[in-house]
């Protein structure tokens, strides 16, 4: 079981998606282009460190005591 659509004809050199253009070929990525989920993961862990140190205990009293 085969589906034919047309009579026959050939496509020849058509675009089927939106043909994409680089502006300039030679610009080089930086490592955050070209790997921006790792960039983001090790943002993360490196605010999560930060977030475990005690001071933090100080600030949350200080912001608790104007409510």
């Amino acid at each position: 079981m085969g589906i034919n659509i047309g009579d026959g004809n050939k496509i020849v050199n058509s675009n089927i998606a939106e043909k994409i253009e680089n502006t300039n070929p030679n610009e080089k990525k930086r490592f955050y282009d070209k790997h921006p989920w790792i960039c983001g993961g090790l943002v993360s862990l490196f605010v999560g460190i930060i977030l475990l140190f005690s001071f933090w205990q100080n600030i949350i009293t200080w912001i608790e005591g104007w409510f």
